[in-house]
């Protein structure tokens, strides 16, 4: 049997990747082992006898954190930093470390400090911090677009809007300037409906939208809100199952941004229910929060889909492989539903298989 005294002689002599530090009581350095000379520059004989500060950089030496990293392993038994040291030629490499405090017999003895170079990982850490600052700025300048492209379409659809109606209003029109009239009356509208959801959308993002909170009955509220689809509902023959509590439901909300809420939900699942199909809209008490569940038996989603389907522009696709909608009202859901101080949630076992969108908003709203 292999005497384990050698094997751990051999250990601190030949291993490659973890430099074995020793010191005394006072951090002056008595064991040079490992990879220590090839991590950090040093031969044995350089090394010995010096402060264990000669590694650390100047900024953690002047913070006196050497003296800490060894008051908090002897009074804990060890401390681990991660940090960055000094090589012998001054160039910086990032440790993971820990500092054990060593105890015989006789009490006290010094330290070990295990150490291996990782600024391979530290690397990487701040290449993606790198790239998460970016795609920040990215996003805002993009929110920051999407609210002056808004507000300018807009201020462009209201003079189109007045003129349609100009026309609309003369005399002796034929049936097919009706038609033409009509259909542009409603693509103004599907306009005028996403400049909205695109304004609200940046608004949210930029945090600017403000609560203008009071006191609702929730349950009277979605009931309400149910009957404004009931044309749309009937037009694609789908039905629509409408459970409340037998009791009212009284919380702080704002009553126009809780309309939003539960009508894009609705407009969705609509959207994505065939002809025929089915939809339910629940309302229950759970745990101090009011749950609004809007279920459909329509396209489903996606397992791909779920994790992002309430982010901005994301789309699903339906039966005839097409997206449909811009991939704002969802987002536009969650958005509200966090100013709320609730959270939002989407469950489908798949394509073809329905879904289900959960909101939970707390009674007492922040």
């Amino acid at each position: 049997m292999p005497d384990p005294n050698e094997l751990l002689s051999l250990l601190w002599q030949q291993s490659l990747d973890h430099a074995f530090v020793l010191t005394d009581a006072d951090g002056v350095i008595v064991g040079w082992r490992g990879a220590a000379e090839r991590l950090l520059g040093f031969t044995e004989q350089e090394a010995v006898g010096q402060p264990i500060s000669m590694i650390f950089t100047e900024d953690d030496v002047s913070r006196g954190a050497p003296e800490l990293e060894r008051s908090i392993a002897q009074t804990a038994g060890y401390s681990e930093d991660d940090r960055w040291h000094m090589r012998r030629d001054g160039t910086r490499i990032w440790v993971t470390g820990t500092l054990t405090s060593l105890r015989s017999r006789g009490g006290f003895a010094g330290f070990a400090k295990v150490m291996r170079d990782r600024t391979d990982l530290r690397m990487a850490i701040e290449q993606v911090r790198n790239r998460l600052d970016t795609l920040e700025m990215s996003s805002v300048s993009r929110d920051a677009a999407f609210a002056r492209i808004a507000h300018e379409l807009r201020n462009a659809v209201g003079p189109m809007s007045n003129a349609v109606e100009l026309l609309g209003l003369a005399e002796g029109r034929s049936g097919s300037d009706r038609f033409a009239i009509a259909l542009l009356n409603r693509q103004l509208d599907m306009m005028r409906r996403l400049l909205a959801d695109l304004a609200n959308a940046a608004q949210v993002r930029a945090g600017k939208i403000h609560l203008a909170l009071r006191s609702i009955d929730l349950a009277s509220e979605i009931s309400e809100i149910c009957r404004t689809v009931a044309d749309r509902i009937e037009a694609r023959r789908q039905k629509l199952v409408v459970l409340m509590p037998p009791r009212a439901m009284p919380m702080r909300a704002d009553p126009q941004r809780l309309h939003q809420i539960v009508f894009n939900l609705l407009d969705n699942a609509i959207k994505y229910t065939p002809e025929g199909g089915n939809i339910r809209v629940k309302l229950t008490d759970e745990s101090g929060c009011a749950v609004l569940r809007v279920q459909d038996d329509g396209v489903g989603i996606a397992p791909a889909m779920l994790p992002v389907i309430f982010d901005l522009f994301t789309q699903e696709r339906g039966d005839d492989d097409q997206a449909s909608g811009f991939g704002v009202g969802l987002a536009i859901v969650r958005d509200l539903v966090a100013a709320h101080g609730g959270t939002t949630e989407a469950r489908s076992e798949g394509k073809g298989k329905g879904s289900e969108f959960t909101v939970r908003l707390p009674f007492e709203s922040a």
